[in-house]
């Protein structure tokens, strides 16, 4: 009789390992896809930067998709998101893009095919359908320019013209190709559209200052003036802003061209007798010279 002591005094429950397995279960079950990047990032957070870069300099592709799988990711995808991030980062943002759009346009796409005639196929676009030079393709990045002189701007403006070729007017061109592993090829096209962009936007701010002189002066020389002068302000913002237009269409025209690199559809090339017979025209016998 002495011996006995009361549950819960000096002696602890007995385990209800059913409860146990519940409560892992509950737990198992909130960790959704939101919850391990948290979770995976409040952990690097932790270890510190310079172990955080340890050990993942050591972690191989397929290890990196076998842990995606775990949580419910699949392979192509994951294999998708390291091509792109081994393409680098993407231009940066600025907050005048959002009046005048980006001064530098960026693509992203996945296209059937090795990386090097994905690349080729961009260049034939490039080249022959927008009249750009090719400056250099190495290590699956290419790089294209504007063309000068008197051939590269009748060029342009007949392939302007005709609605194709709009990515010659523009001072540089890149592309950077990754290797998926499914068959397909990750791309980003960038355009460098800056130097386009301070043009559209000085020619606004002018207007924009014109119209502010003019209301000056139409302070002096009456009402009617000042009605009127207001509009010539409008007017000049109205240009400043329409870089953002001109940044979507940029975008557009990369995307067009992705989609027929994609389907293997070949750029129409300019007939080199019209575009003799139009410089001939301007500047006597010019020849067109080849890529």
């Amino acid at each position: 009789m002495g011996d006995r002591v009361p549950v819960g005094y000096d002696q602890d429950p007995p385990i209800d390992h059913e409860i146990d397995h519940e409560i892992d279960a509950a737990i198992d079950a909130t960790i959704d896809h939101a919850t391990v990047a948290r979770i995976i990032r409040r952990a690097t957070e932790l270890a510190g930067p310079e172990r955080h870069a340890d050990s993942f300099a050591g972690i191989s592709r397929d290890a990196l998709v076998a842990a995606a799988a775990e949580v419910g990711l699949p392979a192509a995808v994951v294999l998708r998101s390291i091509a792109l991030e081994r393409l680098g980062p993407e231009p940066p943002r600025h907050v005048t893009d959002r009046v005048f759009g980006a001064a530098v346009v960026s693509v992203d796409d996945e296209i059937p095919g090795s990386p090097e005639d994905v690349l080729r196929r961009i260049d034939a676009w490039l080249v022959d359908g927008h009249h750009l030079r090719r400056d250099r393709i190495r290590n699956g990045r290419g790089e294209w320019s504007k063309r000068s002189g008197l051939v590269g701007v009748t060029v342009r403006r007949l392939r302007t013209a005709t609605g194709e070729g709009r990515l010659g007017e523009f001072s540089q061109v890149t592309a950077a190709a990754e290797d998926i592993g499914t068959g397909s090829t990750a791309v980003r096209v960038t355009v460098d559209r800056s130097s386009n962009r301070r043009r559209a936007v000085a020619g606004g701010a002018t207007a924009a200052v014109g119209g502010v002189g003019g209301v000056v002066a139409a302070a002096a020389l009456g009402p009617v003036a000042l009605v009127a002068a207001p509009f010539v302000v409008i007017g000049g913002v109205t240009v400043a802003c329409t870089g953002k237009a001109r940044a979507r269409r940029t975008t557009i025209e990369v995307e067009r061209m992705l989609e027929a690199v994609a389907d293997h559809q070949a750029p129409s090339r300019l007939r080199n007798e019209v575009a003799r017979r139009v410089i001939g025209r301007r500047a006597g016998q010019v020849e067109l010279p080849g890529r």
